[in-house]
């Protein structure tokens, strides 16, 4: 992606531009025309790398802010996500203040170039995401002097991210408009939203073209080879396109929005088998051999877990697992300062303002090493508690005394009274933190961050394994499969858990009301922390059942004596207010046909 930061700053020059009166005298950089920016593959995909920086890497976004907000994390301090979320204010984080989540333009930063774009919101990243493929698309006519595979290329990564940004709004806000055009700051806005499985139509249409016209793997195309191999890493693949149809089918068959698109709340199996359909489509394409004699995508060893998510190597994170993720350039302290520290980081490493805890109730989804449940009477019980767990357990959470760096004063102090994380600056509210993005020695005390980068991949293998197994579990039973396929859903989920050295599983479900709660518990453990918790209880419609509401942590005296569950608060969440965004008020007078969410009129 080296032609990326050379042409940001002119493109967004020219967008502005694209958008101002004839009033002013104009530059000579302001006399660039079309078949200047759109005539040539370089230039050409330069304007496409712009687009590239509309993808967030949700824990990240800004400061303190992050999508663990569906009752996994706790916290107690208001300044988060995660805090007003739960509490049911949603208005606080869709804007328009220059840190809200959803929202934000960022127009301190003026348009929001460079690595300040990750603090755009999802709406704003997302519509202007959606503008620049449609401004590319329309001067497409432009482009000449490319080959065929180039011209491919691009339009491959243009319906891709058309659909792609589209499908990011509305698992937040539901339907809305399918925008296909590039509108005039003249033209009259009526276009009406549209419920959310025919957008997830519209999205599949535009990635059913991006998975013919992108390649498995950037190095063996002609652009690829030219640039050497690894220089188009992060590119959009056909790979990405098959995971995404996978999932925005199976998101639109989901009982939430299935419901919202006029049936009930069920399962929509059509969709389901489709889903299943490009899940077993997209599991092929990542068992198939390159010329290199790699696989497309393979899962990384369980030892090499960690590498997805961080490196402390000055690195970028991107391993043979990873499918799409942001490009991100900052590294070092920065990465600590500015993120891990304020959420993540409880006082006694440096953490400071903000700390999530870990809920009681997601801990105990964590099944226990031979593969039962777990049970609370095993909250005293030193053996079990927190020992002999699921091997994920430790990979994502710390505990109670927990060493997390060299220096003798880096481990946890997560017990009651005096010393305790639990009551200073800062505090942790619960006796678990997260630990899934942090690496050891990275602290106040250590101070190991210099080549420290974290990231959050956006898809990965294991989610096209679980997406798999859910689809063909609503759609074919546990033991059925996707047409013409040789894996079934238990399969999957074997797959998943053999990584993690867990046992296999059957469709017994042993411990489990059904294999369908099975599978959504394997998705809770296996990408905890990484802002799927809130997207998955709403579309499983269960974000309001009582069981689902419920804050707890682990209380206990330092030497261990005794342990005690004591419940925090109440998850504030009421149907069906809160299974959609609230739209932002300004926008909603524009036309009748942008109307409000259910509950935020």
């Amino acid at each position: 992606m080296k032609t990326l930061q050379k042409f940001i700053y002119l493109i967004t020059g020219i967008l502005l531009f694209w958008s101002c009166s004839e009033y002013l005298d104009k530059t000579p950089e302001a006399q660039i025309t079309e078949k200047d920016v759109f005539g040539t593959y370089f230039d050409f995909q330069g304007f496409v790398d712009a687009i590239y920086y509309d993808i967030i890497d949700y824990p990240q976004l800004y400061l303190w802010n992050d999508l663990n907000m569906g009752g996994d994390v706790v916290d107690r301090s208001g300044g988060t996500n995660a805090y007003q979320v739960v509490m049911g204010n949603y208005q606080s984080i869709i804007g328009p203040s220059s840190t809200s989540l959803l929202w934000n333009n960022r127009q301190t930063y003026g348009y929001g170039v460079g690595t300040d774009d990750r603090d755009c919101g999802v709406w704003w990243s997302g519509w202007r995401g959606i503008r620049r493929c449609n401004i590319s698309l329309k001067n497409f006519k432009y482009l000449t002097q490319a080959t065929q595979e180039e011209k491919d290329l691009l339009l491959g990564q243009l319906y891709f991210f058309r659909a792609f940004f589209h499908g990011e709004i509305i698992q937040f806000w539901g339907g809305m408009p399918y925008v296909d055009t590039v509108f005039a700051a003249t033209d009259q806005l009526s276009l009406p939203r549209i419920t959310y499985q025919e957008c997830t139509e519209k999205c599949i249409e535009d990635l059913d073209k991006a998975i013919a016209l992108l390649p498995a793997d950037w190095d063996f195309t002609g652009p690829g080879i030219a640039k050497g191999v690894g220089a188009n890493t992060g590119r959009i693949t056909k790979g990405a396109a098959l995971a995404y149809k996978q999932k925005f089918l199976l998101y639109a068959a989901s009982p939430l929005m299935n419901k919202y698109s006029g049936f009930d709340y069920t399962y929509n199996i059509d969709l389901c088998k489709r889903a299943a359909a490009a899940g077993w489509e997209m599991i092929q394409l990542a068992n198939t051999v390159l010329p290199n004699s790699k696989k497309v995508y393979e899962l990384v060893p369980f030892n090499k877990y960690n590498d997805m998510f961080f490196k402390t190597d000055g690195t970028m994170p991107w391993t043979t697992e990873t499918i799409l993720q942001r490009i991100e350039i900052q590294s070092g302290s920065g990465r600590w300062s500015s993120a891990v520290r304020r959420i993540y980081a409880p006082a006694s490493f440096g953490g400071t303002e903000y700390c999530h805890g870990v809920n009681q109730l997601f801990v105990d989804r964590f099944e226990m090493a031979d593969g039962t449940r777990y049970q609370t009477s095993y909250d005293t019980d030193g053996t079990k508690r927190w020992n002999n767990r699921d091997p994920r357990f430790k990979q994502s959470i710390l505990c109670d005394k927990d060493k997390h760096g060299n220096h003798v004063n880096a481990y946890c102090r997560l017990y009651e009274g005096s010393g305790s994380d639990k009551t200073a600056t800062g505090q942790s509210p619960t006796c678990y933190n997260v630990k899934k993005y942090w690496p050891w020695g990275v602290n106040d005390y250590d101070r190991l961050w210099n080549s420290y980068r974290y990231i959050n991949p956006r898809m990965r293998l294991a989610e096209v394994y679980l997406d798999y197994a859910e689809a063909v579990t609503a759609a074919y039973g546990a033991n059925g499969t996707a047409p013409g396929a040789s894996l079934t859903a238990v399969d999957a989920i074997n797959i998943i858990r053999a990584r993690a050295g867990m046992p296999p599983v059957t469709s017994a479900a042993t411990g489990y009301s059904s294999f369908m709660e099975l599978v959504w518990n394997e998705r809770c453990v296996e990408l905890c922390f990484e802002s799927h918790y809130w997207f998955d209880k709403r579309r499983w419609y269960i974000a309001h059942l009582p069981e689902h509401k419920l804050f707890y942590d682990l209380s206990f005296p330092q030497n261990w004596s005794s342990f005690t569950r004591v419940k925090i608060h109440d998850i504030i969440f009421d149907d069906p207010k809160h299974y959609w965004m609230p739209i932002y008020k300004t926008t909603t007078q524009l036309y009748p046909e942008m109307y409000q969410n259910p509950g935020w009129e």
